[in-house]
């Protein structure tokens, strides 16, 4: 049996919270409004039609005729299924099934407008931009890639916007934000044993233990954005976002199996806890958009939003205390574009209905997807619902179905362990909000 002299520890660093199919390509979370929500998210930086304009376009804020306050939860449910295709360990098959790592997700954001004057509005908006969790059994076919990636981002976005002529408004943003991360794979410590020539625990895949990888960091950005209204019905908007650069710092720790042969074995080849480093850009992202009013009943939007996931192209983590904690993995990730085209339709003074579609590019390739986003192009079908529950209180809620392309995985970590085979994918989204008006 052929078996690596060093076995290594292949861990690979993300920046997110959420699920293995994460809600937009890559792992950004754009499910930061319920109104959006029932239109794909189709022409958001031009809409403005509540508070969580502040995300999308802050110059946005400019169109609210009154302060508002907006809370809204959005349930993710995603499915990423794994069926097996023949994974490998140098000199064998691994062991394991085949599993689901998307869990159920809970989005929450909340935006709170305030009105100056005229021409001048505040606010300040509460969301997770970027997310993604994906966690699979202790004993699935993958595990020595990946058994729990977890990161947790709260943004906390403060904003202005401005009114500067009557068709001409501009908006800026400060986003003030926080990520943590947790990050798990198997460790086949019979395969150190194996490497290391000692018979008592010289038995790959028997003796599994774990990595463990939490980290943090706070780190800022801002966002820009403007809105030109073009004629009475029609008005353009440009938004952009910028990157966000975090130094993840940490501690990572092994969980070693409760056998002394093991145990001497794994002190003695270096798997020992250790602190832990990693830099990642989140990327900065824009969009162009329109929006039209058809007549006093129905409005048509679009838009067409691009993201720099190019940024992305290999993670590394340094620990000066652990070699076996040290890792470099090429992402190889690509810039990727998004479009979408919507429609709200004003029923009565009580109800508003919308629906959309969009279209998601992956940036990821096929060579180098991984299965802690083993992430494919995806198809947008959404609708939703306004509520006028009184003067001051309204009621929305929207629905999506994502079609995810089917992915394929074949990758190889540094231990020779390769995971191969496919995921049955698809993600629904389930959101609700309140919205108060401070007449």
């Amino acid at each position: 049996m052929k078996l690596h002299s060093k076995l290594k520890v292949s861990t690979f660093l993300i920046a997110t919270t959420l699920s293995s199919i994460s809600y937009g390509a890559g792992f950004a979370i754009i499910e930061q409004s319920v109104t959006g929500l029932g239109r794909a998210f189709a022409g958001s930086a031009a809409v403005a039609e509540d508070a969580s304009t502040i995300f999308f376009n802050p110059a946005g804020l400019t169109y609210l005729s009154h302060s508002e306050f907006a809370s809204g939860l959005n349930f993710i449910s995603p499915q990423s299924d794994f069926s097996d295709g023949g994974s490998t360990f140098p000199g064998g098959t691994i062991t394991g099934n085949g599993d689901n790592g998307g869990k159920l997700g809970i989005v929450p954001n909340l935006y709170y407008a305030h009105r100056i004057n005229d021409r001048i509005v505040a606010g300040i908006g509460v969301n997770a931009p970027f997310g993604l969790v994906t966690e699979y059994d202790d004993n699935w076919v993958g595990r020595y890639h990946a058994i729990k990636s977890e990161l947790l981002t709260v943004n906390i976005n403060p904003s202005f916007a401005f009114q500067t002529t009557e068709k001409l408004s501009l908006g800026f943003g400060i986003n003030l934000q926080y990520a943590e991360l947790e990050l798990t794979q198997a460790v086949d410590f019979g395969a150190v044993c194996a490497a290391a020539s000692v018979a008592a625990c010289a038995v790959p895949q028997s003796f599994d233990g774990k990595a463990n990888i939490p980290a943090d960091d706070w780190s800022w950005g801002y966002n820009l954005g403007l809105i030109y209204q073009a004629s009475n019905a029609t008005r353009i908007a440009v938004a952009y976002r910028s990157k966000i650069s975090h130094h993840f710092r940490g501690k990572g720790t092994f969980d070693i199996p409760d056998n002394n042969a093991v145990q001497a074995v794994a002190s003695a080849t270096g798997f020992v806890n250790g602190s832990v480093d990693g830099h990642v850009a989140l990327p900065e992202s824009a969009s162009f958009a329109l929006h039209h009013q058809i007549n006093d009943k129905w409005a048509i939007m679009g838009d067409a939003s691009w993201t720099r996931w190019s940024r992305f192209q290999e993670l590394t983590i340094n620990s000066v205390d652990s070699v076996r904690l040290n890792s470099s993995k090429e992402e190889k990730w690509a810039n990727n574009m998004r479009y979408g085209i919507g429609l709200t339709y004003i029923h009565s003074d009580s109800w508003t209905f919308r629906s959309g579609i969009a279209y998601d590019e992956t940036p990821v390739s096929d060579q180098y997807r991984t299965p802690r986003i083993p992430d494919e192009d995806r198809k947008w079908l959404a609708i939703g619902a306004s509520y006028k529950y009184s003067d001051n209180i309204l009621l929305d809620a929207g629905y999506t179905h994502i079609f995810v392309s089917d992915p394929s995985l074949d990758d190889t970590n540094d231990n020779g362990y390769t995971l191969k085979g496919d995921y049955n994918a698809s993600v629904d989204i389930l959101g609700v909000q309140m919205r108060w008006i401070f007449l």
